[in-house]
């Protein structure tokens, strides 16, 4: 019965370090992708980034004759 009860405890510690490298694992892969979606948002706006202000809107019309 010993065995087997520290049997299951080796399970237990093994899923329990499995599942905390998973999660600091996905924290990094996070951080990760956020970082190449900013790399490559900034190579499509120049660097620049979004301002009210000096954005300007022009708005067309057609109208049937």
């Amino acid at each position: 019965m010993k065995k087997k009860s520290q049997s299951i405890l080796e399970y237990i510690i093994l899923l329990i370090i499995i599942i905390a490298s998973l999660a600091i694992m996905r924290y990094y892969l996070r951080n990760t992708l956020s970082g190449k979606l900013r790399e490559g948002a900034d190579s499509i706006g120049q660097g620049e980034t979004y301002r009210p202000e000096s954005t300007n809107i022009t708005k067309n019309t057609v109208e049937n004759q």
